[in-house]
């Protein structure tokens, strides 16, 4: 049964800097390729979250961060055949580390061909006052799960109970979607314990709900920090918006791909 419909795929080459929306990907167990291969470590972070962020500098979810445009860093070149192929063990190959190096442009004008550039951490240090280092994997840096998801009901509704627009990128998720459920803006609190089928290949299980933090409450093209929003979620909310899934088959995404309800 179609319970809705992919309307961007979202990901996020450094953690905590701004996302980029692409056409389409490969995710797997790992989440998407590429997302959140490099992230901040801060010496006297905590040792639960050491990672810098808006949260320690709010500036930071403006920091954009972009891979070179290549079509083989959002799909693996020998995918076909991986489908072909695939049984337990069969992994699509991908690019070498190195092909995943990431440019930077800051809030004010300055640029970075390569975020691993100790030019771009020392004038970090600079202004943040902190003891940084880079981290790379191609795992992912991710807080709790690898695909995180939520709707643009979610965001209009909070925007309407706040008297506010509410941008969904604030919420900095995998996957927009679009529910075919009009009554429950919602909808993807309920789908938790579910199997979702998303375009040919892709099927994630819903694990759980999305507990929220501050980065929510600063906006993506200012980072100007609104805390009514996190409150009012907490009060009304329990604090929740959006969900995270586990990969159970991997596979391509396409923004408008069906998402079933298997």
């Amino acid at each position: 049964m179609q319970i809705g419909t992919i309307e961007s795929i979202w990901r996020y080459p450094v953690k905590g800097m701004r996302g980029e929306e692409v056409p389409h990907i490969y995710t797997a167990y790992t989440g998407l390729m590429g997302d959140r291969i490099y992230g901040v470590v801060a010496a006297d972070g905590d040792p639960g979250h050491p990672w810098h962020t808006g949260r320690n500098q709010e500036e930071f979810v403006l920091y954009k961060a972009r891979y070179n445009p290549d079509e083989e860093l959002l799909l693996p070149p020998n995918l076909d055949a991986s489908y072909d192929e695939w049984e337990p063990g069969i992994d699509p190959l991908y690019p070498d580390a190195d092909a995943f190096r990431v440019s930077v442009n800051t809030p004010g004008g300055v640029s970075y061909n390569d975020i691993e550039d100790p030019a771009f951490i020392e004038d970090l240090e600079k202004i943040t006052g902190r003891s940084l280092r880079i981290h790379v994997t191609q795992r992912g840096n991710f807080d709790a799960r690898p695909v995180s998801l939520i709707s643009l009901s979610t965001a209009a509704r909070l925007g309407e109970e706040l008297g506010m627009e509410v941008d969904k990128r604030r919420f900095r998720a995998n996957f927009y979607v679009e529910w075919d459920n009009q009554d429950d803006p919602f909808y993807e609190l309920s789908l938790v314990g579910k199997t979702l089928k998303i375009g040919e290949w892709l099927e994630l299980m819903i694990i759980e709900r999305d507990p929220r933090c501050t980065m929510i409450t600063l906006d993506p093209d200012t980072a100007e920090a609104t805390p009514r929003l996190l409150q009012h979620l907490a009060r009304k909310h329990a604090g929740d918006a959006g969900v995270f899934a586990a990969v159970l088959k991997q596979g391509r995404v396409n923004k408008g791909d069906r998402i079933v309800l298997k």
